[in-house]
């Protein structure tokens, strides 16, 4: 499977999403294979399809006014931030080359890239069967959205690196109570680079959709 990746820097959600539905229309039609895209978000909340907007802890025009946008989306999925220093990776993949299904994708691919990545730096982090991302300890260091349309994926991952969590601050991440949210950077006491970390995913992501691909 021929990857093709796209990194953006800093772009807005809706850029974000414009280009991801254009890849995604490659893909469905085979103009491509496949597309990994890398990005920051500037400080943005998300709101997937069924997001209860009861996970805001302040009012829209508050959170407004401090210079964060709000967007709604078509992922799976509750609120969510983003945020500068935060790792955004949207892989559009087609799961019908991989005979793989929606939820393997999710854990035995994406999740378990991010956990590949975090045992390299030396953090060991888990799944939830019940909260959705990646954590260390009971603090979430990565969060997970995906949909699957045409048996195309789209959405992804957000891995926080060095951002700053403020933002988090205004909503319940994820809708998930009694939570705490944290970074690379905090973890491990130090700034994690994120190019580092962006290298390291699509290292983990290339080898293992390679491998997939070729035991189909």
């Amino acid at each position: 499977m021929d990857i093709i990746h796209e990194d953006f820097s800093l772009i807005s959600y809706e850029k974000a999403m414009e280009r991801q539905s254009q890849l995604h229309s490659q893909v469905v039609s085979g103009e491509i294979d496949a597309a990994i895209m890398t990005l920051q978000h500037p400080a943005t909340l998300t709101l997937g399809k069924n997001a209860s907007r009861e996970n805001f802890l302040l009012a829209q025009k508050d959170i407004l006014e401090r210079g964060v946008e709000i967007v709604e989306t078509d992922r799976g999925g509750e609120v969510t931030a983003h945020m500068p220093g935060q790792l955004v990776v949207y892989p559009i993949i087609p799961l019908r080359a991989l005979s793989i299904g929606p939820k393997a994708f999710v854990n035995k691919i994406l999740l378990a890239a991010v956990l590949e990545v975090l045992e390299g730096f030396g953090l060991k982090g888990h799944l939830d069967d019940d909260n959705p991302g990646v954590w260390v300890e009971d603090r979430k260091v990565c969060a997970v959205g995906v949909r699957i349309s045409q048996r195309v994926s789209t959405h992804g991952i957000a891995i926080n690196v060095n951002n700053d969590l403020k933002t988090f601050e205004y909503i319940v991440p994820c809708g998930i109570q009694g939570k705490t949210v944290s970074s690379l950077s905090q973890e491990l006491g130090r700034r994690v680079e994120l190019d580092a970390v962006k290298r390291d995913i699509l290292a983990s992501l290339n080898k293992s959709l390679g491998n997939l691909s070729r035991d189909t």
